[in-house]
C-alpha cells in the first residue's frame, strides 16, 4: 500500500486527468467548428478568430517602439508574421494541438474577464492575461517539493474549470514561434545590420563575389 502523499498525488492526477477530459469535451464543438473551416481563407490553418488573437499575443511578445521594429512590422519586407506563423502551425501536428485549443481559451478567458475577446481587449488587459498565462507556464515548469506538486495539481484543476489551462500551456510554443517568425525576417536582420544568409539568392557567377549588402530586399532600410 502506497504513502498518504503518493495516494494523494496520485488521486489529484486523476482528477486533473478528468477535467481535461472534461475540458476537450467542452471545447469540441467549437473546435469541430474551426477545424471544418481551415484552409477556405486567407490562411492555411488559422481561422480568422486565431489569427486575430495570434496577431495581438504577437505584438505583446515582440513590441515595437520609436526606435526598434516589432512583430506587426515583419510584413513591409516579408509576408505578414501571422501568414509566416500559420505556415509553421499549419506544417506541424503538435503546434496544431496547443494553438487550436490555445488561442480558443484566451478568447474564453477575456470573454470571462472582461466580457469582450482577447483582440477586442485593451493592449493593457491583453498584456495582464498574457502575463497570466506565463506565471501559470512556469509554475507549471518548477518541480520543485512533494507539496509544492500537490498545489501546482490544484492549480491545474482550478485552470481547467476556468478555460485557462490550455491558453497557460501555449504561452511557451507562442513565445518561441514569435520570436523566431522576427529574428528571421529580414526587418529584423536590416535592424541588426545583418545582410542575411551569405547565399540567400545565390551566385551570378562564381568567378564573381557578391557584394555584401547587395540583395536588394535585404539592403532596404526599415522605415524608409
Amino acid at each position: 500500500m502506497g504513502s498518504l502523499r503518493e495516494i494523494i498525488s496520485n488521486s489529484l492526477d486523476a482528477v486533473v486527468k478528468f477535467g481535461l477530459a472534461a475540458a476537450e469535451k467542452g471545447l469540441a464543438k467549437e473546435l469541430a467548428r474551426r477545424d471544418a473551416a481551415r484552409g477556405n481563407g486567407a490562411y492555411r490553418w488559422f481561422v480568422p478568430e486565431e489569427a486575430a488573437v495570434a496577431e495581438a499575443l504577437g505584438t505583446i511578445i515582440v513590441p515595437s517602439d520609436e526606435e526598434t521594429p516589432g512583430l506587426d512590422e515583419v510584413g513591409v519586407l516579408d509576408a505578414p508574421a501571422t501568414v509566416t506563423l500559420d505556415r509553421m502551425i499549419a506544417a506541424s501536428p503538435e503546434r496544431q494541438y496547443a494553438y487550436s485549443r490555445g488561442l480558443l481559451c484566451f478568447d474564453i478567458w477575456a470573454l470571462r474577464e472582461h466580457k469582450r475577446t482577447f483582440a477586442q481587449l485593451s493592449k493593457e488587459d491583453q498584456t495582464a492575461l498574457f502575463r497570466a498565462a506565463e506565471q501559470f507556464s512556469e509554475a507549471s515548469a518548477d518541480r520543485g517539493s512533494a507539496l509544492g506538486r500537490v498545489s501546482r495539481r490544484l492549480q491545474y484543476i482550478a485552470q481547467v474549470r476556468q478555460g485557462t489551462y490550455f491558453a497557460g500551456l501555449l504561452y511557451s510554443q507562442v513565445r518561441s514561434d514569435c520570436l523566431q517568425v522576427f529574428y528571421t525576417s529580414r526587418v529584423s536582420w536590416t535592424w541588426l545590420e545583418y545582410d542575411g544568409p551569405p547565399m540567400e539568392e545565390g551566385y551570378k557567377s562564381l568567378e564573381e563575389r557578391r557584394e555584401q549588402g547587395s540583395s536588394p530586399r535585404v539592403a532596404a532600410r526599415w522605415m524608409e
